[in-house]
């Protein structure tokens, strides 16, 4: 499958679905942007802008938001939103991983295929939804997000438990450290043994400035553990 093909079905999907933006809402013409390998489109009225975007890869999600937030946050438990996500995982995801320990191409070859007898239809049936979703609420179209800003907080404060549960569980170590920014901690990584940190630090000179902490996010001494 020709790589234009992915494109100009996702774009096709996207003007048909949030057509009723422009006739119904006044919002502008989709504009298209390249952002690395990252497609958007994105289009505004008088309260809001919406942008849809996604990676020029068969595999990888379409995302959508209306200002900063999600759109499919909305209504967190609506089927058609997990079972997109699903499909993706059942279509994609073993044969991405198999790529990216082998690096045979064959396995891109077989997502292209598997794009080609399912995938455009997994597409359009999401992008349908998102456009229905704001049907469903076009208070948001006009600058209201009381109830986008209250899912979004219930969303992320789960998101947290369920990442702190697993990483108790498992007995993650955390090493949060300096990279872009000298005044923040804004890369960090996680190790299974705290015996992986030391070696890790040894490859990578480059980090000046680190914190560690043990799986309840306490900070340790990693000097104290010789």
């Amino acid at each position: 499958m020709e790589e234009n093909i992915f494109f100009t079905d996702i774009k096709e999907s996207i003007e048909e679905n949030f057509s009723f933006l422009q006739s119904d809402f006044q919002f502008s013409a989709f504009v298209e942007k390249q952002l690395a390998y990252e497609i958007h489109f994105e289009t505004e009225n008088d309260f809001v802008s919406i942008d849809i975007w996604f990676e020029a890869t068969t595999s990888t999600p379409i995302w959508a938001k209306i200002n900063e937030y999600y759109i499919d946050n909305l209504e967190p438990k609506n089927k058609k939103i997990e079972n997109y996500r699903t499909d993706l995982r059942e279509n994609y995801n073993n044969l991405f991983e198999q790529y990216l320990k082998t690096k045979k191409t064959i396995f891109l070859d077989k997502i292209s295929n598997q794009y080609a007898v399912s995938g455009k239809e997994i597409n359009d049936k999401y992008l349908k939804e998102l456009s229905e979703i704001l049907k469903r609420h076009i208070a948001v179209l006009n600058g209201d997000f009381d109830l986008l800003e209250a899912n979004t907080k219930i969303i992320i404060e789960n998101n947290k438990n369920s990442k702190d549960k697993e990483r108790i569980e498992k007995g993650i170590y955390t090493i949060e450290y300096q990279y872009f920014c000298k005044d923040e901690y804004d890369m960090y990584e996680e190790f299974k043994n705290i015996s992986e940190i030391k070696p890790y630090l040894a490859e990578r000179p480059e980090i000046k400035v680190y914190r560690v902490f043990d799986c309840y996010m306490k900070e340790i001494n990693l000097q104290s553990l010789e």
